[in-house]
């Protein structure tokens, strides 16, 4: 969001007299920093599996950071999203993307719309502020074809991992360890080295990104393995409450991982600015292609486009509809787009952008 636009309804009340006539004022806002923890009732009513430590850690130390749309009614939040800012690589770029979390209503307040209003709002403040996309994580298929119709679509599977045993042999040369806080630039060092090669959209593995996931396994309990060979990191695990929260390993030691075959609909995305999206990746041999493309919240994404190369260079400009000749190349829906852009629902007949299984973010708050 960053800038602040709230729209708002208005009603008034009969009285005896206009001069005794209250203002009751319905509006989707931003929180100020200093009414972010009236949030709280709402989140422990939605969230309530979190538990008080998660929930204290979260308020404390990631909310003063986050930005909170929240929808009144009567004075009264109903109905609240939280924006976590993110720094993604997508190809060889480094963007700032938000993280849509937290996304809840009271449930008294709930199939009034109430959510529904906040999403376009927040969008289309997306659109304004040149955000190129922006993800989330459903908690369940329920919520996840709410969503679809918002726009989103998934992006991103995640695969299960389990501890295996494996057979192979012992060398004094390769260890596994509990990495502790002076291993975080070299675990930061090697995280980037690989998994900025390997996916075509990945959280940034910085030093502060390994510093918050020590944070949040100081509260949920957990730690982080390491892969040492001759004193250099070759790969992690990270364990977060019983579970493997993340593994990335060097190809020369892929043979130890605990990825299996089982895979689940992870991340969902959206693409709000598709000019900039497009812009972020390599294109070869594109020829021109007419895109008529289906948006129901921004107008901008509505419409026919014409997509063009020059010397690598993506050109897309939007057409009215009676500078198209003929019949366009592709009819879709948004979705359908950032499915494809993102390399995880190809569209028949469209060049992909994305290898499959490229999009990789494991990112709690």
């Amino acid at each position: 969001m960053r800038g602040r636009h709230p729209r708002s309804t208005q009603s008034r009340s009969s009285a005896a007299s206009d001069v005794y006539k209250i203002q009751v004022i319905n509006m989707i806002r931003l929180l100020e920093s200093f009414e972010k923890l009236n949030i709280r009732p709402l989140y422990e009513h939605c969230f309530s599996e979190d538990g008080k430590e998660f929930t204290d850690y979260y308020f404390s130390k990631c909310l003063p950071h986050n930005e909170v749309v929240v929808n009144e009614q009567d004075g009264k939040i109903v109905s609240a999203l939280h924006l976590i800012p993110k720094n993604l690589v997508v190809g060889s770029l480094k963007t700032n993307v938000m993280y849509i979390y937290a996304v809840g209503t009271f449930a008294g307040y709930r199939n009034k719309g109430y959510m529904h209003e906040i999403f376009n709002e927040v969008l289309k403040k997306m659109y304004e502020n040149m955000d190129a996309f922006t993800y989330l994580i459903p908690s369940d298929e329920n919520n996840a074809a709410i969503y679809e119709k918002f726009g989103f679509n998934y992006v991103m599977d995640k695969f299960e991992i389990t501890p295996t045993e494996h057979r192979r042999k012992a060398t004094h040369s390769l260890i596994l360890r509990k990495a502790d806080n002076s291993d975080l630039v070299k675990l930061s060092i090697f995280a980037q080295s690989t998994a900025y090669n390997k996916y075509s959209v990945v959280v940034s593995k910085d030093v502060e990104y390994f510093k918050r996931i020590k944070e949040l396994i100081d509260v949920e309990g957990g730690h982080i393995d390491i892969y040492v060979e001759n004193k250099v990191i070759v790969g992690y695990r990270i364990w977060i409450d019983h579970e493997i929260f993340e593994e990335v390993l060097d190809g020369s030691i892929q043979s130890l991982s605990w990825e299996s075959d089982v895979r689940k609909p992870y991340v969902m995305a959206r693409i709000i600015n598709i000019r900039k999206t497009l812009r972020m990746f390599e294109f070869k041999n594109i020829d021109e292609i007419v895109f008529k493309i289906t948006d129901s919240i921004l107008d901008e994404n509505n419409g026919y486009f014409v997509m063009t190369q020059k010397h690598g260079s993506i050109k897309l400009e939007k057409k009215s509809e009676r500078d198209i000749e003929g019949e366009p190349d592709f009819d879709i829906g948004i979705g359908e787009l950032t499915a494809h852009i993102f390399g995880y629902k190809l569209i028949p007949g469209l060049p992909a952008v994305c290898r499959k299984d490229s999009f990789f973010i494991n990112d709690y708050v």
